[in-house]
């Protein structure tokens, strides 16, 4: 097995966009290709492309790469040659869409098939709630105020659990969002920019008593890339590299009862232990994490199942401010899924994008001396199983 490194890194800004989807997916890579820490690397040197979406279609990582020529040109940039002939993998795994893409080009190098992989996601999203279309589809749906929409239905029912058996606020939860708008204040590629306050965020619409408007990431448009290599040629393309140590999945057990209070977060907790075991690592090691905040109540459980406190105290370990800017390990230093806005398949190549950047010390939301990274991602659906991803970055370099 060999190691890994990701050597440039490209997004959109995420936003509900004219623009359509294999535009937007040809300009995630676009970005990628010209990441201004990347030298020496044209198209014609990538082997193989993964792609991740929910809501692309058939073969649509083939019809993006294929856009890609003529979009240069419509952006005034030379076209490049190649990307054509290679083998392109389509993954569709819900929310995780992008993450499996991800780790699927991490395990070809690492199994030495392949020396460098474009992977890249997109999705391109309306307004309203996540829901399944006519055959299993991916669709947004507005929903009246006297429905809850599925999704947050089901975190907000995992809310009021927690407040029950733990103490958990309300307060403590718009902590979670209040966090994220700081982040994303300072993030030009974040879909909500402005700042909130505790009372804003309690008295926004009720989406699913408890979480409110603010406690629950919007839908979105957007598209980000990533290009790994192994590490042993890694430097030729970028003089600060970051290594993924190791990557880990698993999937909750497929039955209803998945979300019950316990049932569903164990294999979050599984996937955290493992990376950790893997890598030699604890949380105390971790400098910065990205984790899936679909909703204010998952980033606090998160918060529990990788041991950064203990398990019913992530209220308590948000209100000391540990991950908000300057605490002891930040979260979501770009905003997170409810401030930066969720795209599926671009979701977890965006999560990429920040942590790479991190670890080079050009974010902009700098964490100090970052030398270790945690990015987690989970997505799924009711009755079919919960896929949780966690992988682990270091600075290469």
């Amino acid at each position: 097995m060999r190691d890994v490194s990701i050597v440039g890194v490209g997004m959109t800004p995420f936003a509900h966009r004219p623009e359509s989807f294999m535009d937007i997916a040809a300009d995630g890579v676009i970005d990628a290709l010209y990441d201004k820490d990347l030298r020496n690397l044209e198209m014609k040197d990538v082997e193989a492309s993964y792609f991740g979406t929910m809501g692309g279609g058939p073969q649509a990582g083939q019809k993006a790469l294929a856009r890609l020529r003529s979009r240069m040109e419509e952006k005034g940039i030379e076209p490049q040659e190649g990307l054509t002939g290679i083998p392109v993998s389509n993954y569709e795994n819900q929310c995780t869409s992008g993450t499996c893409a991800f780790d699927a080009a991490y395990r070809d190098i690492s199994a030495g098939i392949h020396d460098i992989i474009l992977a890249f996601g997109a999705e391109k999203l309306g307004k309203g709630a996540l829901s399944a279309g006519a055959g299993g589809g991916l669709t947004t749906q507005k929903f009246d105020r006297d429905t809850e929409p599925p999704a947050p239905g089901m975190f907000a029912g995992q809310a009021r659990e927690h407040m029950k058996r733990f103490g958990t606020t309300r307060e403590h939860l718009a902590m979670v969002a209040v966090k994220s708008k700081e982040y994303a204040a300072t993030n030009p590629n974040a879909q909500y920019r402005q700042r909130l306050t505790i009372d804003d965020v309690l008295n926004a619409p009720m989406i699913a008593d408890p979480l409110t408007m603010f406690m629950c990431c919007p839908t979105t448009t957007g598209g980000s890339a990533a290009i790994l290599c192994a590490k042993e040629i890694a430097k030729k393309f970028s003089d600060s590299p970051v290594d993924i140590l190791t990557g880990v999945m698993k999937t909750a057990r497929p039955t209803a009862d998945m979300l019950a209070f316990e049932s569903g977060w164990d294999p979050n907790i599984r996937a955290g232990y493992e990376a950790y075991k893997q890598t030699g690592l604890s949380p105390k090691d971790i400098d910065v994490a990205q984790v899936h905040d679909c909703f204010a109540i998952a980033e606090l459980m998160h918060y529990e199942s990788f041991g950064w406190c203990e398990m019913g105290r992530s209220g308590e370990w948000i209100e000391s401010g540990a991950p908000c800017k300057g605490g002891d390990l930040p979260v979501n230093t770009d905003g997170g899924l409810i401030s930066k806005g969720h795209p599926l398949g671009a979701t977890g190549f965006a999560q990429v994008y920040e942590l790479v950047h991190q670890l080079r010390g050009d974010a902009h939301n700098q964490i100090p001396d970052a030398d270790i990274a945690w990015k987690h991602n989970m997505g799924g659906g009711v009755g079919v199983g919960m896929t949780y991803c966690v992988h682990v970055f270091k600075r290469g370099w």
